[in-house]
């Protein structure tokens, strides 16, 4: 059951530093629950139990499932974006850049499904403390699929960011139901990266 969503969770800033340890070990126990089982099935008692506190301790310091989880989510998105920074983008083009992020994003919802089944409890979550998570990870997401087109004016370059996530998210949510597959997927985003960076397309004309 849920915390009381009218009690304040202290941030993470604000604690010392054995307080700030548990919690860290709770976000990372339920880290390992979504490696290994699907979002639906893991409970809050059994990553209270692995990360060794009480369930009350669980509920000190996250409003709820959702809350831990958007924690979870934070914590992913930085790893990814470390990633990028030891490994930053080979292309010497922006529509190649655009292309490699992208395509490594897909590549690691690809190899942790679960987290993007996550991810959309996440985004539709009521818990004001997860939505703030949530936004957090979406703020830190942006910058990283923006950062490519730094050259271009800001208006432009927010439109094809917001353009590309849109074909991101649906192709995600596509291969995520099963209607598509991830090379679909990969198809779809690399196409319309290509699309934005060509000449405009012309209809055929009837002879």
């Amino acid at each position: 059951m849920d915390r009381d969503r009218t009690t304040v969770p202290p941030r993470p800033e604000t604690l010392i530093p054995s307080q700030r340890a548990r919690r860290e070990r709770i976000v990372d126990k339920a880290f390992e629950y979504l490696v290994h089982h699907p979002y639906d099935e893991i409970q809050v008692r059994d990553i209270a139990t692995d990360a060794d506190v009480a369930l009350g301790t669980v509920y000190r310091y996250f409003t709820s499932k959702e809350h831990i989880f958007a924690a979870v989510l934070v914590r992913w998105g930085d790893a990814m974006r470390e990633r990028v920074q030891r490994r930053p983008l080979a292309s010497a083009d922006t529509a190649g850049r655009l292309q490699e992020i992208y395509l490594r994003s897909l590549k690691a919802f690809e190899r942790r499904p679960q987290f993007f089944r996550m991810l959309v409890v996440i985004e539709n979550t009521t818990d004001p403390y997860a939505r703030q998570l949530y936004e957090e990870f979406t703020k830190v997401s942006h910058a990283a699929f923006h950062e490519p087109l730094g050259g271009f004016e800001e208006h432009t370059a927010a439109a094809i960011t917001n353009t590309l996530l849109a074909v991101l998210n649906a192709s995600l949510r596509g291969w995520a139901t099963g209607s598509i597959t991830i090379d679909d997927a990969r198809r779809r985003v690399t196409g319309a990266v290509d699309l934005i960076f060509s000449p405009a397309p012309q209809p055929i004309r009837a002879e």
